[in-house]
């Protein structure tokens, strides 16, 4: 007779099972194996979507791609055209950002 774990648990609270090692080994190894077989199914299944990647820019790059000076640049973040995306403390600049602030002045990258 096969009785339920979680059944018995709730009938029965202070109920004191005893189970063979071997046996107690092979059901963590059978759960383990249906555990592993749900992943590889689930995951193959759906897949998760990858992370949208945003290129960041150092401080030269973005002088370079916009033709200023820090100083300039360090003016345009103060602004608010260009908001610096903190790295440890180091600034980058979003290349999307660059790109729209040039479109936004009718140039093109």
């Amino acid at each position: 007779m096969t009785q339920d774990l979680i059944t018995l648990s709730e009938q029965f609270p202070g109920l004191t099972v005893t189970v063979k090692l071997e046996d107690l080994l092979s059901a963590g190894r059978k759960l383990c194996a249906e555990l592993l077989d749900y992943i590889a199914q689930t995951r193959d299944a759906a897949p998760v979507p990858e992370k949208d990647t945003v290129e960041l820019l150092t401080t030269e790059e973005t002088c370079r791609k916009l033709g200023v000076s820090t100083t300039t640049l360090w003016r345009m973040a103060q602004s608010g055209l260009l908001k610096p995306v903190k790295v440890g403390v180091q600034n980058r600049y979003r290349l999307t950002d660059i790109a729209a602030l040039v479109s936004k002045k009718g140039g093109a990258l």
